[in-house]
């Protein structure tokens, strides 16, 4: 029986003024709501009715399925009746309840039977994770790789009960691309929003799907979600509000692709990294939705693991949404054969669409694109294949594109690494490492700042200049064997894998380490002392001295911030190219380029903010593109922009786990702590421990 022991009890606007209503315990008693406790001022129109509100009825009414995205319900009429996954309508909202129980498992263990010995139908038993092929140790959530898709409507109220299984770990879960407007509490991120979930707890996450479009949601402790801590989410909206809805025919449930990658050793015993065997934090494959086959680099098959398949009809138009829930330091491209790919969202924002015959990816990022599938009826391969600074693992992986009526294998000789599945000239969206300024735009294009959005941008984005300008330098602090090893000290560090430095990962020169407590919920309790100094760093001259604390860049509320990203290494067309994101916002991408080659950081950093506060800048377009996640190109910058309306700690970092992990983060505080909401009632607590002897 799932145990009730409800940690976070409720949402919203938390105010005082507006009150609110602790869901009963336990879980199976009655479940009340009305929307004066969950509206969203930022949502939809209260007037719409949402199914499951009314006195009396059970939240294990509302209880979803967990195989959305099998392909059983792509017809609608195979649905739940209460499926918050079917065609959408404003006038009604409906509450979508989930059970998750993360717990170590096995990949091709008990429950998959003969799957690895040509007994392909135990590869789709119950409880069967295959994975590879090859087995190893992972996490799941419900038994399942990657985790149950959550496929919604916007305005739908979204429950979900985590419940912590894992003997000796703590967890919670990050919904990507959320912005949490209304719902600060909810976005997951441990000792930022809320205290870890800790072994045998369950935390309830509550939030009205506010943001339409492409998501998924991760675990954001240690390093879970390289071991298959990952999902989809998707919050769709009434077909004639989709801006690009003239340009597919179908939006089924099967075609959200996550997209992992993946290696046989679990994560932990890469941090912080092996001198003699497995010395990479590079992926070995991938997985696509969660299936694979193992490819040595010699493109040698070791497993025979059914792979992924993808049904269509031909003459339609598909929407596909791909996910890069991948956690190495490597981008990957996606291509399918003799198809392109018609770009209508990046992230969770409607774009102009955008044709391309691949898509490069970094990790966090999501496109959803329209395929057409007008070639002769056949099965057609899928790729992904690891590009750039990881080519010397050869990872990659396949899957299958099946016209109704064909044979489920190709006719077409198999992709391997070298003999690309893209065997047709073609873009390629963001090409790795693509410098991308104006000047080389061209040649290196498309990049993420060549797409356009189908929404205008505010005039205060658009202006000469922000009202504010911050700066993040994503970086690393070279460790010497004294500092790390003849020290009462015990630094946060990574063994490098190209250079086999002992390194710590830094934004600004600060090695970010967890405060105490939650900032958000228990800012009272959190030892000041800890904290960054505001003045750690000159810009002037960019003299840092290195540190660890927790970092804290503070902004005022209601202001436009522009935010400059840069990489202070060198660039090198195969070198590393970190994945940004930052939780709470959308951001406006206006510039990307090269910082000043063959001098060193602290001379080619200042000629960048004399651009920058010059009138050379190009005008910033009205249909200026944004998103939460994009890649940094070595030694490059990226110049984006936010307006600062929704207040709170939100956290930014490179989306490498193991460069997180050590330390490339931060906390984004907009306006004051006292404007903050209060934390909701019977909120978890957490701290230190120290008394006095």
């Amino acid at each position: 029986m799932w145990t009730i022991l409800i940690n976070a009890l409720v949402i919203s606007h938390f105010g005082a003024a507006q009150g609110h209503h602790p869901y009963r315990r336990p879980l199976e008693d009655n479940f009340e709501h009305s929307d004066r406790h969950y509206h969203s001022p930022h949502s939809l129109p209260s007037s719409r009715q949402r199914s499951g509100g009314s006195r009396g009825q059970n939240l294990i009414d509302y209880l979803q399925i967990d195989d959305v995205d099998s392909g059983r319900y792509d017809d609608p009429r195979n649905l739940p009746q209460n499926s918050c996954t079917r065609p959408c309508d404003y006038r009604e909202s409906r509450t979508c309840y989930y059970r998750f129980t993360l717990e170590p498992y096995t990949s091709v263990g008990r429950a998959c039977g003969n799957c690895t010995r040509n007994n392909v139908n135990d590869c789709y038993n119950k409880g069967c994770v295959i994975a590879d092929g090859v087995e190893r140790a992972v996490l799941t959530i419900n038994r399942r790789l990657p985790g149950p898709s959550i496929q919604v409507c916007a305005g739908d109220l979204v429950v979900i009960d985590v419940k912590n299984s894992m003997p000796g770990r703590s967890t919670t879960i990050h919904w990507h691309g959320l912005k949490m407007r209304d719902y600060k509490f909810m976005d997951g991120v441990p000792m930022v929003t809320q205290c870890p979930i800790l072994e045998s707890n369950i935390f309830r996450y509550i939030f009205t799907a506010d943001d339409p479009g492409l998501h998924f949601y991760h675990s954001h402790d240690g390093l879970q979600k390289v071991d298959g801590i990952v999902g989809g989410f998707v919050i769709r909206v009434p077909r004639d509000d989709d801006p690009n809805s003239d340009l597919y025919d179908l939006d089924q449930p099967s075609h959200v692709i996550v997209i992992q990658d993946w290696h046989h050793l679990v994560a932990d015993a890469m941090l912080p990294g092996l001198l003699y065997d497995n010395t990479d934090q590079r992926p070995l494959t991938y997985l696509i939705q969660g299936r694979g086959q193992y490819f040595t680099k010699n493109g040698n098959r070791l497993t025979t693991t059914p792979l992924s398949e993808f049904n269509v009809t031909q003459g339609k138009r598909y929407v596909f949404r791909i996910i890069a829930a991948t956690c190495f330091e490597c981008q990957y491209t996606f291509t399918i054969e003799n198809h392109d790919m018609l770009i209508i969202a990046a992230d969770a924002q409607s774009i102009k669409p955008y044709r391309v015959n691949s898509l490069t990816m970094s990790p966090g990022e999501r496109y959803s694109v329209v395929v057409n599938c007008n070639k002769p009826t056949n099965s057609y391969w899928m790729q992904v294949r690891t590009v750039g600074y990881c080519n010397a693992t050869e990872a990659y992986q396949l899957a299958v594109l099946r016209y109704r009526g064909a044979s489920r294998t190709p006719s077409a000789t198999s992709p391997t690494y070298a003999v690309s599945a893209a065997n047709r000239p073609g873009l390629t969206m963001s090409p790795f490492n693509s410098i991308c300024s104006i000047e080389t735009r061209d040649r290196d294009g498309p990049c993420v700042s060549d797409l356009r959005s189908v929404s205008a941008a505010p005039p205060p984005i658009r202006r000469a200049q922000p009202d504010v300008r911050i700066y993040w330098a994503f970086g690393f602090y070279i460790f010497n064997s004294n500092e790390l090893y003849n020290t009462s000290e015990h630094k946060v560090f990574l063994v490098s894998p190209s250079t086999n430095n002992s390194v710590g990962s830094t934004i600004n020169g600060i090695v970010n380490v967890p405060a105490s407590s939650p900032l958000l919920s228990q800012s009272e309790d959190i030892a000041w002392e800890t904290v960054c100094p505001p003045q750690g760093f000159d810009y002037r001259t960019w003299n840092v001295v290195h540190r660890e604390c927790v970092h804290i860049m503070q902004v005022p509320a209601n202001q436009v911030v522009e935010i400059v990203i840069v990489d202070e290494l060198p660039y090198e067309p195969a070198g590393l190219s970190h994945s940004i994101h930052l939780h709470g916002y959308d951001m406006y991408i206006l510039e990307m380029g090269l910082l000043k080659q063959n001098v060193p950081f602290n001379q080619s950093f200042p000629q960048l903010q004399k651009y920058l506060s010059s009138n050379n800048r190009p005008r910033i377009p009205v249909d200026v593109v944004t998103k939460d996640t994009f890649p940094l190109t070595a030694g490059g910058y990226i110049v984006t922009r936010i307006y600062t309306d929704n207040p709170g700690f939100w956290f930014f970092h490179c989306h490498f786990a193991y460069h997180l992990d050590t330390g490339m983060s931060g906390v984004l505080q907009v306006g004051e702590i006292d404007s903050f909401p209060p934390p909701p009632f019977g909120f978890p607590r957490c701290g230190d421990y120290l008394p006095f002897p």
